[in-house]
């Protein structure tokens, strides 16, 4: 017969606290449902009930459902873990036993209920008993067993030894958003609900009623959600002093800060705090007035995430690891989540009645980020986280309380929490493991060494018990879990108050942060802090340093395990991260405020949680460069259309936008010509201001010197001449206007040249007009021969006629002798030879007759009283 081994509470982190069945049934075959008392005294009566379960494929016959125990105590507490898992001794007295079925059949289920009085069992006294539950059948075969254990106080409480118990509940998740408005799952809106992991937590913790109903108010106004953020103390006064600064000349401003006569800052730190005459004054907060006090432990990217889900729309990926590489994952836009809204109402007026303490922000890789020479990212982490703390629950954290990641820090670590104002350090009992010689459990507080930075409280570190976060870690979701795992609880606890260790001690019960309990066993154990006789719940914040001479040597000194080391962040990571955050600083170096938006996206991405989600990791990475890429793209220049110019100087506007919806920029302007030899630029305005959404248009000169086209390339760079964008944009430019001014300049000197010739043409028609009239009238007086020929000689050749001398300078115009072409409009210019256009008078004399230096000015001139004409050459013979 296949049945299922003995199912065993497991006190390992790792591991469950029940083995897995051989078989497949999801059903166990035996539950224990209930322990009563959870602790036994002599006068007690103990029950125990639950249910068996035949997982076989055949019937059963006489189930029998008994208890063995033994009759000593554990002795220490590492017999519990080896009596747990099975390992240890195995008990042989005999305790109550049941027939609870003659036959039973497959897949059919019995319940049982076990009872004995206490005084039977024969305890010795006080300890913890081991304790075994199993079902059997008729021969005898075990069908399935539990492993619990029995704590007993004997004859009564008053003896019973006692320990303090702190409890630090959680209240964390890993990093849900990429940046600010990208959510990576669907994950925190349902663990916000009251069903959700966060919901419960917030409900046990409180240890009072809860209620996750919205109401008729508007929980946005309630929560202050649709307001600007609140500036922290600090950055308040930050910009009193940047504004006093502004206010005062320069030289004044430098003055003040060389030789003290300026006020510091921050000398009036308490009025900004809301203790100035001006200032609101801070309401008290409540305080706890009934169940276990508890110190919450939370983490402000955590909270910041959940205050964003609940102020308004938010993006949520769907299958971010599923999708390819190539592709992007599916996107929901989501309004205000409700959830969000009443879970950080609900969580405002809880936490405010106890102390609340927090990681830095989105619990960072803090030793990985020292040691790769990111100490800025860690400085801010604390920073940040404060503020996000302010903003969501409206009350600081306890800033004396510093929680590491994973509960261990190296000595750089330290330093840099101490520098901050800690003195008191939540760590991992891996971080001071108790001394080789202790045998018992050492008290929670332990000393560490000054640090460098002076405070003024003695630091000291508080440890959380290893073995009780072990138990805390049992899985309580099954039938049955929750009861052994509160019987572990008890029985660890009681172990720890029954060691002989002397003095006041104190342990520290602190989950982690993932920490997921039913309801019934987160319920459970703050019930069974303040039920059981030997526990005492302590408030955190009151818990001294030890006694000096009490604590010597109880614990070994601050170390930093090596597998904490080798699983830190790696270098490869840490340099892909800076080199998102290079593009942050590019991007925040255009911003006119102060601002670093991306930061806490920066931050969450070097959360401790990405140890072991590479994957996921990477993925985020990604999402994050693609959005600081995006918002960077957001300030840009508009390609405009190509420009022509139409003469030798123009003018092109370059549109620039800012497409940020909440930030103003400064940035400046570049414009380069492909060619300056072609296209030069002008003068412009280079560096300037453009308000959220708004867009400006600089207008730049242009000087072409060569017609065609060149190419104008813009930029957008920012006050350190960085360029802010990887793509510039092209402008082309077509110089067209040269050709048109060369026209136009030719047309000109064409009137000019038409305009001076003009008066000289007329003067010579005028002259051919007159010389014409001359010559008509002299050989009407000449000839009176009758020949014709004007010579008055009577031959008709003219061969012996006298020439006619030319005229006088200053008398009038003699006759000249006429030309066989005197009739030709064109006599001034006849064509030579060789058909070339010969000068006026080409066939007169090579010496002229002298003329009186008066009328050659004339001539030259063409002014003066009279102006001299040019005489027509005496025909040449032509008959031999």
């Amino acid at each position: 017969m296949a049945m299922t081994t003995a199912l065993l509470p497991i006190p390992a982190a790792h591991s469950p606290a029940l083995a897995e069945p051989e078989d497949d049934g999801s059903i166990e075959p035996l539950v224990v449902e209930r322990i009563t008392p959870d602790v036994v005294r002599e006068d007690s009566t103990l029950r125990i009930a639950g249910e068996v379960t035949n997982t076989t494929a055949d019937s059963v016959r006489d189930v029998t459902v008994r208890v063995r125990y033994s009759r000593h105590p554990f002795t220490n507490r590492d017999e519990l873990d080896e009596f747990a898992s099975g390992d240890g001794w195995q008990p042989s007295a005999s305790g109550p036993d049941e027939e609870i079925a003659s036959a039973l059949p497959p897949d059919t289920s019995e319940e049982y209920s076990l009872s004995v009085p206490v005084e039977d069992l024969d305890l010795s006294s006080y300890g913890v008993y081991p304790l075994v539950v199993e079902a059997v059948d008729a021969d005898g075969g075990v069908l399935g067993s539990q492993y619990t254990f029995l704590p007993y106080t004997g004859g009564g409480d008053d003896d019973v030894p006692s320990v303090d118990i702190a409890w630090v509940w959680p209240l964390m998740d890993r990093p849900q958003r990429a940046d600010d408005d990208t959510f990576l799952g669907g994950d925190l809106h349902d663990s916000v609900g009251a069903e959700g992991r966060l919901g419960r937590l917030l409900a046990a913790g409180a240890q009072v009623p809860l209620d996750f109903e919205a109401g008729e108010e508007d929980l946005v106004e309630l929560l202050g959600l649709n307001g600007p953020p609140e500036e922290s103390p600090a950055e308040e006064d930050e910009a009193t002093a940047e504004e006093t600064a502004e206010s005062l000349p320069t030289e004044e401003a430098t003055e003040g800060e060389g030789n003290g006569d300026e006020e510091d800052p921050d000398a009036d730190e308490g009025e900004d705090d809301g203790e100035g005459a001006d200032a609101p004054e801070e309401e008290p907060r409540p305080t706890r007035t009934e169940g276990v006090p508890i110190t919450w432990a939370v983490d402000p990217g955590t909270l910041d995430d959940i205050r964003r889900m609940a102020g308004g729309e938010h993006e949520v990926l769907e299958g971010l690891l599923d999708v390819p590489a190539e592709s992007d994952p599916v996107r929901h836009e989501l309004g205000a989540d409700e959830s969000a809204q009443v879970w950080l109402r609900e969580a405002r007026a809880v936490l405010a009645r106890d102390t609340v303490v927090a990681t830095p922000y989105a619990n960072p890789d803090l030793g990985a980020l020292l040691r790769n020479n990111m100490g800025d990212d860690a400085e801010a982490s604390i920073r940040i986280g404060q503020e996000a703390v302010l903003r969501a629950l409206t009350f600081d954290a306890d800033g004396a309380f510093a929680l590491p990641p994973e509960g261990l820090m190296d000595d750089p670590v330290y330093e840099l929490f101490a520098s901050h104002g800690s003195t008191r350090f939540l760590l991992d009992e891996g971080a001071m493991p108790p001394a080789s010689w202790m045998s018992t459990t050492p008290t929670a507080q332990a000393p560490l060494s000054a640090p460098e930075e002076e405070t003024a409280e003695e630091p000291f570190a508080l440890v959380a018990d290893s073995g009780i976060s072990d138990v805390l870690s049992m899985p309580s979701w099954e039938p049955g879990e929750s009861a052994l795992a509160l019987q572990r609880f008890a029985a660890e606890t009681a172990m720890i108050a029954g060691e002989n260790a002397g003095g006041d001690r104190v342990v520290v019960a602190s989950p982690g942060p993932g920490w997921n309990p039913s309801p019934e066993f987160a319920d459970g154990v703050l019930a069974a802090s303040d039920d059981l006789p030997w526990l005492s719940p302590e408030k955190l914040d009151e818990i001294e340093p030890a006694d000096p001479e009490e604590r010597e040597d109880t614990r070994r000194n601050l170390d930093y395990p090596d597998r904490e080391a080798e699983q830190e962040l790696s270098p490869t990571y840490l340099g892909q991260v800076e080199d998102v955050n290079n593009d942050v600083r590019l991007f925040n170096s255009v911003l006119v405020d102060d601002v670093d938006p991306f930061r806490p996206a920066l931050l969450r991405l070097q959360s401790v949680y990405w140890r072991e989600e590479e994957a996921l990791a990477g993925a985020t990475r990604s999402l994050v460069l693609d959005a600081v890429q995006g918002r960077t793209g957001d300030v840009r220049v508009i390609p405009g259309e190509p420009v022509t110019l139409a003469s030798q100087t123009g003018t092109t506007g370059v549109l620039v936008a800012n497409d940020l919806e909440d930030q103003a920029v400064i940035v400046r302007l570049s414009v380069f010509s492909e060619n300056s030899e072609r296209l030069s630029i002008g003068s412009y305005t280079d560096y300037f201001e453009i308000d959220p959404g708004a867009k400006t248009t600089v207008y730049v000169p242009l000087s072409a010197r060569v017609n065609g086209r060149t190419e104008l390339t813009v930029s957008l760079h920012n006050s350190a001449g960085e360029p802010i964008s990887t793509q510039d944009t092209v402008i082309p430019v077509n110089a067209t206007g040269l050709g048109t001014q060369a026209l136009l300049i030719s047309g000109i000197g064409l009137l000019i040249l038409v305009a001076a010739l003009a008066p000289r043409a007329l003067r010579k028609w005028a002259r051919k007009q007159a010389a014409r009239s001359n010559a008509a009238e002299a050989a009407e007086v000449k000839d009176g021969d009758g020949d014709g020929d004007g010579d008055g000689d009577g031959e008709p050749d003219g061969t012996g006629g006298t020439p006619v001398e030319p005229a006088h300078p200053g008398g009038s115009p003699r006759e000249s002798a006429p030309r066989e072409d005197a009739g030709d409009e064109d006599s001034e210019e006849s064509d030579g030879p060789d058909g070339s256009s010969s000068p006026p008078n080409a066939g007169a004399p090579e010496d002229p007759p002298a003329a009186s230096p008066e009328g050659d000015d004339a001539k030259r001139r063409g002014t003066g009283p009279g102006r001299l004409r040019e005489v027509p050459p005496e025909p040449r013979r032509t008959d031999g």
